[in-house]
């Protein structure tokens, strides 16, 4: 585990080491991301920062927050309803024309639904915000994530939950349930990053699984059409022992700013990019069981955590390739469009 105290003395380290990044956060309107963003505004030095939400109200409150955090920084926002693809692009396309560089990119759109409801693009909607939706901001904006000497790619989902993939109905048309949309979102982000972390080695991405974390999606995640004992078991026995574990929204903040700006995160092409190791920390170890090598799949405490058999044996059978692959179909078929890594 990564101690609190190391990574408070790092973020703080950010101001002196790191200057004018340029930032755009997406989720970030609430809970984790957002208290990710304070703390990247508070530790940062002038930066510019990009925030993606859908409610003008407050998008205007969270920019003024920021400014009266840093004013030496720049915050703009992007007003869109990311969970329909085009609004990414247009998303993408409103920074792409402010902006020749990126980064960083910390993605946290999603919530939990126990039933599938599908939006306008023929998608699930928490299966496209927790997937599709991220894998669109990165493949849009890859040039400008390219430009700078390194930058960073942080989603933020299920990283640990990784499993066998239903490679005949990627999408769960045909087999939705709860569990198998965190299983199949969580190994298909791993895939993705992992790809293009290998094919853009200034690139480092970071898949991270942010622990239990009361945010108020947690806590009102009882859904209408939950059954009544079951909203009675999760409001009266779950959330009571959920928060006796959980981590506190600072410490996520503070913790997610750690992976979105250490050198232990360092991309393939540049040791010792980012704020510099703590004394005593090393680099993490990556995706594919070693060193250094830019895709890294965390805990909340900055670890690394998942099954690397699985992730070895899907690398062998090129699974990230075949991801973006049906990625570019799923564009290709909504939006008429697509691109590759």
């Amino acid at each position: 585990m990564v101690n609190l105290q190391s990574v408070q003395a790092s973020n703080a380290a950010l101001r002196s080491t790191i200057s004018g990044q340029v930032a755009l956060f997406v989720g970030a309107t609430s809970g984790i991301a957002y208290h990710t963003l304070l703390e990247y505004a508070k530790n940062s030095s002038k930066p510019r920062v990009y925030v993606v939400g859908r409610n003008d109200t407050t998008l205007s409150k969270i920019t003024a927050e920021l400014e009266a955090l840093n004013p030496e920084g720049t915050f703009f926002a992007i007003k869109s309803e990311v969970s329909l693809l085009k609004n990414v692009d247009a998303a993408c396309e409103e920074l792409k024309s402010k902006e020749k560089r990126l980064d960083l990119l910390l993605m946290c759109p999603g919530y939990v639904k126990i039933n599938p409801i599908y939006n306008t693009d023929g998608l699930e909607e928490t299966i496209s915000l927790h997937y599709y939706v991220r894998a669109r901001f990165i493949q849009n904006l890859l040039p400008l994530l390219s430009a700078p000497p390194t930058s960073r790619i942080v989603s933020i989902h299920g990283a640990g939950n990784e499993g066998k993939l239903n490679e005949n109905d990627l999408e769960l048309a045909h087999s939705f349930s709860v569990r198998a949309a965190a299983m199949h979102t969580a190994t298909m982000n791993t895939l993705a990053l992992a790809e293009i972390a290998a094919t853009h080695p200034s690139i480092s991405c970071l898949h991270v699984f942010p622990g239990i974390v009361m945010t108020k999606a947690t806590e009102h995640i009882v859904a209408k059409d939950w059954v009544l004992p079951l909203r009675l078991l999760w409001a009266y026995v779950v959330l009571p022992i959920a928060k006796f574990f959980a981590v506190t929204l600072s410490e996520s903040g503070q913790r997610h700013l750690f992976h979105a700006t250490s050198a232990r995160y360092k991309p393939t092409a540049k040791p010792g990019a980012g704020v510099p190791l703590q004394p005593g920390m090393t680099v993490a170890i990556g995706e594919d069981g070693r060193e250094g090598t830019g895709c890294y799949i965390l805990n909340y405490d900055g670890e690394p955590i998942g099954n690397q058999n699985l992730f070895d044996e899907y690398r062998k059978k090129e699974m990230g390739k075949k991801i973006w692959q049906h990625t570019d179909e799923v564009f290709d078929r909504v939006l008429g469009v697509s691109g590759k890594p």
